[in-house]
């Protein structure tokens, strides 16, 4: 094993966390404050990039050393994948599943009894709510699109609450339904058959070809009037345009949103939507944000895939590796 710190470039935010994990020789280099050409002539000599972005502007054909593109979370948005250099391995984290279903159940409580309004009353001493009694989630009909980290998570988290929990995935995955004793299970094709008996609706997939745009106006429409869409996965996955009208016109209960179609840069406050979901009292609005749990996690992972890359022993979570050239 070379004795040379291994080079890291790094978002600043991330630098003290991951510095306090590593157990190499390490030389992190932050990569906030350089242009895209001094990353570009950075790149041949780095051993791992760690940050959720690497931009086609980046694109070296290859480097000195292999180069682990490492995620800082499970999704790979952020990276073009097309623009990697040859030889290099790209890698992502998970240990998010419970705090993101923790998450949705939240937002699912708190638009079933409607908590936020109850609170609000409450303040000024008003202590009847508009309905008699408040209902339950227990005996209600969950379902949940996608079956990954986070999709397991929830379905134990329903069947826990006594919820009738219906997955559909986009890939055939029997064995993981088998795992959690699933009964009611099938491909995301089957969406129109199940919409109209959910209860609720949450949303665990990311967006991609096949899933933007999955929920639409259509399929609003096959919804309850009664029933809540709870969003986890990507903000794409559900039309903006469509959800907004449904909400603003009550066709549907109401919105848990954690994650959405805009999101700030350079920390500028910005609202998280075209559409003016923060003047809706249906919607529940969160910030999609780990827990420090999740990143304590996360850190130790990816501290051990920078030590696994410079001993070249196997990466954990490899999304997909560019074939070295000849």
């Amino acid at each position: 094993m070379s004795t040379n710190p291994v080079r890291i470039a790094i978002d600043a935010r991330f630098a003290p966390a991951l510095a306090a994990r590593l157990t190499v020789p390490h030389k992190l280099i932050e990569l906030d404050h350089l242009d895209d050409e001094a990353v570009r002539a950075l790149l041949p000599n780095l051993d791992a990039v760690v940050s959720g972005l690497f931009k086609s502007e980046w694109h070296v054909p290859s480097t000195q050393r292999p180069l682990l593109v490492q995620s800082v979370g499970a999704g790979v948005d952020g990276i073009s994948i097309p623009v990697l250099p040859s030889g290099s391995t790209l890698c992502n984290v998970y240990g998010h599943e419970r705090a993101v279903a923790e998450r949705a159940f939240a937002h699912m409580l708190n638009l079933q009894q409607g908590v936020l309004k109850l609170d609000r009353n409450l303040r000024q001493g008003n202590w009847t709510p508009e309905r008699p009694f408040l209902p339950e989630v227990s005996g209600k009909n969950l379902l949940v699109l996608g079956l990954g980290h986070i999709g397991r998570e929830l379905v134990r988290w329903g069947q826990f609450l006594d919820m009738k929990v219906t997955v559909l995935n986009r890939s055939a995955s029997p064995e993981r339904a088998a795992d959690l004793n699933l009964t009611a299970f099938g491909p995301l094709a089957e969406l129109a058959m199940h919409l109209p008996s959910a209860d609720f609706v949450i949303i665990a997939i990311p967006s991609a070809a096949g899933t933007i745009d999955l929920i639409s106006t259509t399929e609003l429409t096959l919804m309850k009037a009664s029933a809540f869409i709870i969003n986890v996965g990507r903000g794409p996955v559900i039309n903006e345009a469509a959800l907004y009208t449904a909400l603003a016109e009550r066709r549907i209960g109401g919105a848990g949103l954690d994650v959405w179609w805009t999101y700030p840069t350079d920390d500028q406050p910005c609202h998280p939507a075209t559409a003016p979901f923060h003047e809706l009292d249906n919607v529940v609005m969160t910030p999609h944000k780990p827990t420090h749990e999740t990143m304590h996690y996360r850190w130790g992972v990816i501290a051990e895939n920078i030590a696994h890359h410079l001993n070249g022993t196997p990466h954990h979570n490899v999304v997909w590796q560019h074939p070295t050239t000849s």
